[in-house]
């Protein structure tokens, strides 16, 4: 055994034993290998003991514009449509590759300090980012979202978009021993057009990928699209024939009970991002009746511009609060249920649920430890409360994925955080700025 973790508070994430106290979780080539109460037969090359601290699955952020954290703080409190179209579209045509990539390694430095061991990333020079992830450790679902405004001059040949698509599939799909993967990805309903979403769809078929969709994010988005179609956006992806693949629909605040209804019935899943959606005025989506209808939640952060962090903890937070605070029952989000949103949920949304979410034998080895010996998270009467209510991305001390750990009690193993963040106030900023 490479690695075995002892005396830990272990969150399972599985529904017939949620928590083993003082148990023993041990890794063996990338692997959970063994999960008990008792000490296993086999010797570890290394023990840690985790005494005061829970472990945990890694979380899953299922929808990030990971590059955008060169923007945190850029453009705060505008409404969604002048922010999108007066200064991050702007900004974004001025970005290159070297920019962008400094804005990932910098957000994925953030994720792995803060717990977030996999992420579902839609952004630009994708190939490049998968590239660099590779070294980083990190698990990632890519994809750069099709826009198309104008039928009459689209070629699905010449957009960038799908060019690196295909590029992911023909150089990065399934690197990094299944790490890496790419989805394709339409922008929004508002943003191209039937045709288009029956392309991506076709390539997504073809190519078996998961499809990652911006839907109704705002009140506005979600009326002009009844407005236009005579449909909500849901029903129009629905009637292109987009949900014959496997959807996952991000943030989803306005759906109406029928959109849930054909998420659910055909296994799309929902990815919530609450911060991002209070701090646009977006909205508050109705997670607890989406989990009623059977619709797969996960939770997201978006992006930094309009978030401005990647801690995943504050979403877990907040995503059980506020459907507690609207519908007036405490009960209506449990500190578990919340959690395996950003577990369990998050898996399924990219794909992988029968990889990771779980602290189970045979599932990758994607943990992370909460270290509970500090003033603001004790007394711990219950790790599942503390894990979903009083711990931040702060309180992580270690964070591995696929075995290796990656960031490890204020040190990173792959990233050079000072390098990171030399180049992106030094080289990207400026940019940003104009």
């Amino acid at each position: 055994m490479d690695i075995l973790f002892q005396n830990a508070n272990v969150i399972t994430m599985c529904d017939e034993q949620p928590l083993l106290k003082n148990a023993f979780v041990g890794v063996k080539e990338g692997k959970i290998a063994f999960v008990g109460e008792t000490a296993p037969a086999e010797s570890a090359k290394r023990v840690i003991d985790c005494k005061n601290k829970i472990l945990m699955p890694g979380l899953v952020n299922a929808h990030a514009h990971t590059a955008m954290c060169l923007m945190r703080g850029y453009a705060d409190d505008y409404t969604l449509q002048t922010w999108l179209y007066d200064k991050v579209f702007p900004v974004e045509a001025r970005l290159d590759e070297r920019a962008i990539l400094a804005g990932t390694k910098l957000g994925f430095a953030e994720m792995l300090r803060t717990g977030t061991t996999s992420a579902s990333d839609m952004y630009f020079r994708q190939p490049a980012v998968a590239k660099a992830a590779i070294e980083y450790g990190i698990r990632l679902n890519l994809s750069n979202a099709v826009l198309a405004f104008d039928p009459a001059t689209y070629d699905p040949d010449a957009d960038r978009a799908v060019q690196e698509t295909r590029a992911l599939i023909a150089d990065f799909h399934g690197a990094g021993n299944g790490r890496i993967r790419a989805d394709a990805a339409i922008h929004a309903e508002y943003t191209s057009y039937p045709e288009v979403w029956e392309f991506v769809t076709d390539f997504a078929l073809k190519n078996d990928l998961c499809l990652h969709v911006h839907v109704s994010e705002t009140k506005r988005e979600h009326e002009e699209c009844i407005a236009r179609r005579g449909v909500t956006p849901t029903k129009a992806l629905f009637d292109a024939g987009v949900m014959r693949a496997k959807v996952l629909a991000a943030h989803g605040v306005w759906l109406e009970d029928e959109d849930m209804d054909i998420l659910a019935a055909n296994g799309a899943s929902v990815a919530s991002c609450p911060v991002s959606n209070l701090k646009l005025g977006s909205g508050i989506a109705r997670l607890s009746e989406m989990k009623r209808r059977g619709v797969n939640v996960a939770l997201g952060t978006d992006g930094c511009c309009s978030n401005n962090t990647h801690d995943l903890f504050e979403e877990i937070k907040f995503a059980a609060l506020l459907q507690k605070g609207v519908s007036g029952d405490p009960t209506a989000v449990t500190a578990y249920e919340t959690l395996k949103m950003a577990t369990v949920g998050g898996a399924k949304a990219q794909g992988r649920e029968n990889e990771i979410g779980h602290i189970k034998e045979g599932f990758e080895a994607d943990i992370i430890l909460i270290d509970t010996d500090l003033p603001m998270l004790r007394p711990v009467y219950d790790p599942i409360s503390t894990a979903a209510y009083a711990a931040t991305g702060r309180d992580v001390c270690l964070t591995m994925v696929q075995g290796r750990i990656l960031y490890e009690n204020g040190s990173f193993t792959t990233i050079d955080v000072n390098e990171a963040i030399h180049e992106v106030e030094e080289y990207a900023v400026p940019i940003v700025l104009g």
